[in-house]
């Protein structure tokens, strides 16, 4: 049998039409947030983005903080039995911490409430001023839903990028539409996310790690870490119910996986 590194049937993830299609998706984004850089194109996607409630992209751009993001993707992969996208997350939390937070210090740009005046903005939750390029949320949405599409085998790796992608976007809408951020730190970050993503995969196909790091146990027990401390979190009070409720799926994903009840129940497929 040959090695997953050299199988045709599921290439590496930089070869897969998915990654490559997404990709260049995302670079048009990018020249098309270049082009609308300027302050009226931030103003005018604000006012479609007004269509939807304040409280809609409140809880979306939390979906895109760190730990609400970890928290639904573990509980996700292990109540979907998704064994390839625990390595591929481990592998990808280095390369996009670093290039996030490394722009950001070198680029320091301003956020667009530092830059406009408070009449044409529309500021959704707290006013962030410093550190715009790139938008850290959706390289975190990006991410994740990388992991989750690429890791995914092949035949159902276009039904994974239906799923994933669209709640990834929506959480990048979300930074233009509550204030935070210009068009053109979206899309750059939507493009690092997805190339950290199949880095990630990538590696962690070449260089699988050990049952004590990647395996279903470990899962189980950073969903419960996860979920854990959601509940312990203090969160705005609009975000708060958000929290809890994912906190309770991340806690009740690895009771699940952790409960001797489900060897009792008949065979299933380890993580």
């Amino acid at each position: 049998m040959s090695s997953p590194i050299h199988d045709e049937a599921n290439p590496p993830s930089w070869r897969s039409p998915v990654a490559w299609a997404v990709a260049c998706v995302l670079l048009v984004g990018c020249l098309i947030g270049w082009q609308v850089q300027a302050d009226h194109g931030l103003i005018r996607l604000q006012q479609l983005t007004r269509i939807g409630p304040d409280m809609l992209w409140h809880g979306l751009t939390w979906l895109g903080d760190t730990h609400l993001a970890l928290a639904l993707f573990v509980a996700a992969a292990l109540l979907g039995r998704h064994r390839a996208a625990l390595p591929a997350l481990i592998w990808s939390l280095l390369p996009a911490t670093l290039v996030t937070h490394a722009l950001k210090m070198i680029a320091a740009a301003p956020r667009p409430a530092a830059v406009l005046p408070p009449d044409q903005l529309h500021v959704i939750g707290e006013v962030l001023r410093h550190g715009s390029f790139p938008s850290g949320h959706t390289v975190t949405a990006f991410t994740l839903a990388g992991c989750w599409v690429l890791a995914t085998p092949p035949a159902r790796r276009w039904a994974a990028a239906a799923a994933a992608l669209p709640l990834a976007a929506a959480v990048g809408v979300s930074r233009v539409a509550v204030g935070a951020h210009w068009p053109l730190d979206v899309a750059v970050g939507a493009l690092l996310g997805w190339l950290c993503a199949a880095l990630a995969v990538t590696l962690a196909r070449r260089w699988p790690l050990p049952p004590a790091l990647g395996g279903r146990r470990a899962a189980a027990l950073g969903a419960l870490v996860l979920g854990l401390t959601l509940w312990m979190r203090t969160l705005p009070a609009e975000v708060a119910p958000l929290a809890w409720a994912l906190g309770g799926l991340a806690v009740g994903a690895a009771l699940a996986a952790l409960a001797p009840v489900s060897r009792i129940l008949g065979p299933q497929r380890a993580l």
